[in-house]
């Protein structure tokens, strides 16, 4: 495998590991970060319902007080205008005429004016004879305005309730008589506070948080984790009664006044502190949230993160491919110039586009081309040291075989000269 194979697979791998550890490292957070946010909205709807109980639960109250003190006027009013018409000598008929008159015209109902033993001889309805008794057992309700007649208290004013008659919500408001002992009592039918209530209260409220969708159920409990309010969308219920573990937790979250909250399957709970507007601990508010949001966000993060991965991991094994080949090409030519060396048929200027690079592999080219060109100038002048070694051997040679020729002659004819003169020799011995 060539070093361009490998330096391209080296970085992919590297470039595919950093993306998608990336991505996977950027998920987590998101979706960590979802989570939070996700605790934080419950926390934001629980502290806003919490302030809002508050002030829902103020708000009929303090009604109901502005009406009971505009009552009590309208009960001393009453007091002088029977004191006067008596006065003026008008009859019950006609002072019942006039208080009847006054009860279709006003939004007051009932009038019941009593003479000294607690007989209502004054009243807008005239068909119902009714006397005051301090007895709580015959008359839970209106036993209360006997004081008045007693001269223990100057004024009572009732909060509204059900009658104990009907089922009718009625405030009744007294005040003592003007000019002698009896009771004042007028009457107001009190089903717009129970209307308020209902539209201003803590199920309202509930009811209004859920229905936009956003939030799966919401729980309200006391103190002692019985249910004040619950409210949850119609495709989606929960179960009112609170569990083992959550009665821990929740009685952890209304004696440490902090919120706990927790991934259960498809959906988040969150468990705040329900507390007035003083800090007064109230109970809990349970805040069960959809987690169908931030799966498809966190399921559109991860879709997005793999295709970013894809496109990036793409483009960089092309990015890699060139430079890759950009780095490696130096290499593989000084690898060729090594072979061409090898081969003995290397050009230096071969390497000139590397020489000119100003890293490292230049300089590395720029030295071995150095180096080659000094060894084959040492390799040149090695090759005429040798030939004329060779031809100074070569003439050597020559000389001595001149030499060894001229020597051969020399005692061949010293051979003749001594073959000649024993012939002569041996002839002079025969003449003799």
């Amino acid at each position: 495998m060539s070093l361009h194979v490998r330096t391209m697979l080296l970085v992919t791998v590297l470039l595919v590991v950093a993306v998608f550890a990336t991505a996977a490292v950027l998920t987590w957070t998101s979706r960590r970060s979802l989570l939070a946010q996700t605790q934080a909205d419950g926390e934001l709807i629980a502290r806003l319902l919490a302030s809002s109980a508050s002030f829902a639960e103020n708000v009929p109250h303090e009604v109901e007080r502005a009406i009971g003190d505009q009552m009590v006027v309208e009960a001393t009013i009453a007091a002088h205008l029977v004191a006067i018409a008596e006065e003026a000598g008008l009859s019950p008929a006609e002072i019942n005429i006039h208080l009847q008159e006054i009860a279709t015209t006003t939004v007051l109902d009932e009038f019941w004016i009593t003479d000294e033993t607690g007989h209502a001889i004054f009243r807008n309805n005239v068909g119902t004879d009714f006397t005051f008794s301090p007895d709580p057992q015959q008359q839970p309700q209106a036993h209360e305005f006997w004081s008045l007649l007693t001269g223990e208290r100057d004024i009572f004013v009732q909060e509204a309730r059900v009658r104990e008659v009907d089922d009718q919500v009625f405030k009744y408001v007294g005040v003592s008589g003007f000019d002698r002992p009896r009771i004042v009592q007028v009457g107001y039918q009190a089903t717009f506070l129970r209307n308020l209530a209902q539209q201003v209260g803590l199920s309202r409220l509930v009811a209004e948080l859920v229905v936009e969708g956003n939030v799966f159920a919401i729980q309200v409990l006391d103190n002692d984790l019985l249910t004040l309010a619950y409210s949850a969308v119609p495709e989606w219920d929960v179960e009112r009664a609170v569990t083992e573990s959550d009665s821990s937790e929740l009685e952890m979250v209304i004696r440490e006044g902090r919120t706990i909250s927790r991934l259960d399957g498809p959906v988040f709970m969150v468990m705040s502190p329900l507390a007035d507007v003083e800090g007064r601990t109230l109970g809990a508010t349970v805040v069960y949230l959809p987690t169908t949001q931030i799966q498809q966000t966190l399921r559109r993060g991860v879709q997005f993160s793999f295709l970013a991965a894809v496109f990036v991991t793409i483009l960089g094994i092309l990015v890699s491919l060139i430079l890759s080949r950009r780095v490696t090409r130096p290499v593989a030519q000084l690898a060729a110039a090594a072979a061409a060396v090898e081969a003995g048929s290397f050009d230096p200027d071969t390497l000139l586009p590397v020489t000119v690079r100003r890293d490292e592999l230049g300089r590395l080219a720029r030295v071995f081309q150095r180096m080659i060109r000094e060894v084959h100038a040492r390799e040149k002048k090695l090759r005429e040291q040798v030939q004329a070694l060779r031809i100074k051997v070569d003439d050597t040679k020559k000389e001595r075989q001149v030499a060894e020729i001229t020597e051969t002659e020399y005692f061949k004819n010293l051979r003749d000269q001594a073959t000649e003169l024993r012939k002569h020799t041996k002839g002079e011995d025969s003449e003799a």
